[in-house]
C-alpha cells in the first residue's frame, strides 16, 4: 500500500513539474514550493486517491498548518495559490473532475506602505560600501556598481542577478531586462550618475582571471553572483553603516526618489516592470514631497 501510494504520487508530481516548467514556465524555486506543500497535503490526507482531496479535507490542511506553523495571512495565501495550481492541473488533465481549492477563499492581507530609506541613509550606505575593509578592489567595486544599480534601476534581485554583460549597453545608455517577473522583457535607461561607477566595475572586472558572460560574476568562478553572496554584503554594509536594508527596499526607495523628481507614474511602472500601473500608485501615497508642494501652493479659498 505504502510503495503504492508513492507510486502515484510521484506519477503525479513528475507530470505536474514538466507541465510547469515547460508550458507554464513557473521559476524553479516556484514549483518547488509547489511540490512540498503538496507532499505535505498527501501526507496528511494519507490517502493515494486524488478524488478523496476534496475541499474540506484541504481546507482542515490549511488551517492545521496555519495554527501548527503560525503561518501568516500571505504565508496561508500562498500555499492556497500552490495547491491550486497544482491541482488545476490535475484538473486540465483528466484526474479529477473539479478544483476542490477555488472554494476556499483567500484571507484578505493588509496593505502596507513600502518600506524605503532616505536619500542620506543611501549615501551613507554607498560611503560604508566605498570604505569598507573589502579583501579585493574588484570585490569593492562590484558591491558598490551592484548597490547603485538597485538605487538607479529599481531593478529586482533575480532580475540583476541574471543581467548578462551584452544586457547592459553603455554606449546607448540602456539596460535590458529578460528576466523580469512574469519572463517580460524591458528597458532601463541608465542614469547618468550610475554610468561612471558601471565604467569602473567592468574596468575592474578585466583583472579577474576566469571571465563570465554575466555582468556581475562571482569571484571564485565564472557563474553569475548568488543571491546570498548579495544578502551577504548587505548585512555587512548594515551592521557597518547603522542602517538595515536589502535588495527590496532599494528598489522601492528608486521608486519613490522617482515619483518625487516628477518623472511620471506610467514611466516609473515601466521601470520597475510592473503589469499594472494600479501597482505603481503605492508609490505616490508614500511620495510627501509632491503631496506638500502641491497641497501648500494650492489656492484654497
Amino acid at each position: 500500500m505504502v510503495v503504492r501510494f508513492y507510486m502515484l504520487l510521484d506519477h503525479y508530481i513528475v507530470g505536474f513539474k514538466r507541465y510547469a516548467l515547460y508550458e507554464k514556465e513557473i521559476n524553479t524555486r516556484t514549483v518547488k514550493d509547489i511540490i512540498s506543500i503538496t507532499h505535505k497535503l498527501f501526507d496528511f490526507a494519507d490517502t493515494d486517491s486524488l478524488k478523496k482531496l476534496d475541499t474540506a479535507l484541504i481546507r482542515e490542511f490549511l488551517y492545521t498548518q496555519k495554527e501548527k506553523r503560525l503561518w501568516s495571512a500571505r504565508t496561508f495565501r500562498n500555499n492556497r495559490q500552490y495547491l491550486k495550481t497544482f491541482f488545476e492541473y490535475c484538473r486540465t488533465h483528466g484526474f479529477i473532475d473539479e478544483n476542490p481549492i477555488s472554494k476556499i477563499n483567500k484571507p484578505k492581507i493588509p496593505k502596507a506602505l513600502p518600506r524605503f530609506l532616505t536619500k542620506e541613509q543611501v549615501h551613507s550606505i554607498l560611503f560604508h560600501t566605498e570604505f569598507f575593509e573589502w579583501r579585493y578592489h574588484i570585490e569593492k567595486t562590484r558591491n558598490i556598481a551592484i548597490i547603485a544599480t538597485f538605487v538607479f534601476t529599481g531593478m529586482r534581485l533575480n532580475e540583476l542577478i541574471h543581467l548578462r554583460m551584452e544586457d547592459v549597453n553603455l554606449e546607448t545608455k540602456e539596460i535590458i531586462i529578460h528576466f523580469g517577473k512574469g519572463r517580460k522583457e524591458r528597458i532601463v535607461p541608465i542614469y547618468p550618475k550610475l554610468m561612471p561607477i558601471l565604467q569602473k566595475y567592468l574596468t575592474a572586472k578585466k583583472s579577474i582571471k576566469q571571465q563570465s558572460p554575466w555582468f556581475f560574476q562571482s569571484l571564485r568562478k565564472p557563474s553569475k553572483i548568488s543571491s546570498k553572496t548579495i544578502q551577504g554584503f548587505c548585512n555587512k554594509i548594515s551592521k557597518a553603516s547603522g542602517i538595515k536594508f536589502s535588495p527590496h527596499p532599494l528598489r522601492h526607495t528608486f521608486a519613490r526618489n522617482a515619483i518625487n523628481a516628477g518623472v511620471g507614474l506610467y514611466m516609473v511602472k515601466e521601470m520597475l516592470g510592473h503589469s499594472s500601473v494600479s501597482t505603481t500608485e503605492i508609490y505616490l501615497s508614500v511620495s510627501k514631497k509632491n503631496l506638500k508642494e502641491v497641497f501648500c501652493g494650492a489656492n484654497l479659498l
